[in-house]
């Protein structure tokens, strides 16, 4: 087994650690030659929410190699806490070279960090993994859900992120309302109180290989949700996402899917079904 590659983009790989690090500490890192998934699922993460992450390879590293008797596949967890501090620790201009290495027979997520200024100096970050086997991975299984009553791009999340925390000390939980007119409500209640937010002219994205949607303010779709897990999610505003596409799956989920270029994070938050 052998997996070793140069980081190319490291800002980007460090902002979607601490992403997905606001959900679970722990995940799973799934490599093969061509790709990098980052998985945190019901198993490890205690409220529910799952995310699916993935990008090309050539999107984080360069001279990447892997070997394995798997498919030449590698996939280990990881405590994303360890990642991120190994990660801060290098520097911009410094060459990273990521590698799994063995010490006293337990396996181990190396980082050797070469910087170039009036010296060089070399450090080196070692963050223990657990291995899974190909038959542990092939348990890790994406959900399946039925198309979405509606689909809707999202405002900008960082905006988003500054009205929900505000709503957080009025409700627990977060009503979600759309249409495929354009329209977006965020709003909680009280006995007391209610307090919604509205967003028009939002755009409906063409789902693939299906003709673009037709403007329907008579497709709506309503879910309640726990405002805490949703606002976990608001934290991928992080990565600077191009598109982030929000879909509502009646009485089952409200998947939410942050894009940009080959990079995506899809997050799946439980929807609170009425009694």
């Amino acid at each position: 087994m052998r997996l070793r590659a140069k980081i190319a983009q490291i800002d980007l790989f460090l902002r979607v650690v601490q992403t997905v690090e606001k959900i679970s500490k722990e995940c799973v890192v799934f490599l093969t030659p061509k790709k990098i998934q980052l998985i945190l699922t019901s198993d490890n993460v205690t409220d529910g929410v799952q995310v699916w992450s993935g990008a090309n390879v050539t999107t984080l590293f360069e001279e990447y190699k892997i070997e394995s008797l798997n498919n030449n596949e590698i996939s280990f967890k990881i405590n994303l806490d360890n990642l991120q501090k190994a990660l801060k620790s290098a520097q911009k201009q410094a060459d990273i070279i990521m590698k799994l290495t063995k010490r006293d027979g337990s396996p181990f997520l190396n980082f050797t960090i070469c910087t170039q200024t009036a010296h060089t100096m070399t450090v080196d970050q070692s963050v223990p993994v657990e291995l899974l086997s190909a038959v542990q991975i092939s348990q890790y299984v994406e959900p399946h859900l039925p198309d979405p009553e509606v689909h809707i791009m999202m405002p900008p999340l960082k905006s988003v992120r500054g009205v929900v925390d505000h709503m957080k000390n009025i409700s627990d939980n977060l009503i979600i309302f759309a249409n495929m007119s354009g329209e977006l409500t965020l709003k909680v209640e009280e006995s007391m109180v209610s307090v919604a937010t509205f967003y028009k002219n939002l755009e409906h994205p063409a789902i693939e290989n299906r003709t673009p949607p037709k403007s329907n303010p008579n497709i709506t779709a309503e879910v309640k949700v726990d405002i805490k897990k949703f606002s976990r999610f608001l934290y991928s505003y992080q990565v600077l996402p191009s598109n982030v596409i929000c879909c509502i799956v009646k009485d089952r989920a409200v998947v939410l899917h942050v894009l940009l270029d080959d990079l995506y994070l899809t997050y799946y938050v439980p929807v609170i079904t009425r009694d």
